[in-house]
């Protein structure tokens, strides 16, 4: 009976942690469109600063995935993108604007492709590598490629003028750079349950 409840318990514990985790990610991927709205400029490029809090995204979404599984990931994925949506209808309404739904469709379809492809490499590249850091690098640079191209299609769907190109090859550089300081902190020491409950089963 008592190893029931210490199991009971560890369940509710983590399904809380988890919560945490897919919380954490939501009000992120809020901040990242609140973000969205204020421009700066460098050089010649016009910019937001969501482009500092994107990396964040997908850090939390490899988090996620490597305690708690792709199931979790998924959910977590879902739930973000549905409050971003959310928060940007009632944000609408409170302040009474006309919500603009193109940019903002291509905002959460970037978003959800990109997190997709992300969560199915950075899960093979863990269950079948030793994490290369130049690995994950790609990774994020072919997320980060897939989300803002979508997200300024929608925005500007101007894909043929130079200041597309160089907004974009801008947002992937500073993208990239953040990248590579987030990456220090992604090792394979995290070793889910869920992942070792596989290997047991695979012997």
């Amino acid at each position: 009976m008592e190893k029931k409840t210490l199991k009971k318990r560890k369940k509710k514990d983590e399904e809380i942690e988890s919560w945490v985790y897919i919380l954490l990610l939501a009000s992120t991927t809020i901040l990242a469109w609140v973000l969205n709205k204020f421009d700066f400029e460098l050089g010649k490029v016009t910019l937001t600063a969501a482009v500092f809090v994107y990396p964040f995204l997908f850090f939390i979404a490899n988090i996620i995935t490597k305690k708690y599984g792709v199931k979790e990931t998924i959910n977590a994925i879902t739930y973000s993108a549905g409050l971003m949506l959310l928060f940007a209808m009632v944000s609408g309404i409170l302040t009474e604007q006309e919500i603009d739904y193109i940019p903002l469709t291509g905002e959460l379809f970037g978003y959800m492709m990109s997190q997709a492809i992300n969560l199915c490499i950075y899960f093979y590249l863990y269950m079948n590598t030793m994490m290369n850091k130049f690995l994950l690098l790609a990774n994020y640079i072919f997320a980060f490629m897939i989300n803002n191209f979508i997200a300024m299609f929608f925005t500007s769907r101007m894909v043929l003028l130079k200041t597309f190109w160089r907004s974009f090859i801008a947002i992937i550089l500073i993208q990239t750079i953040i990248s590579i300081i987030l990456i220090l902190f992604d090792n394979k020491k995290i070793e889910p349950k869920v992942y070792k409950k596989l290997m047991k089963d695979e012997k």
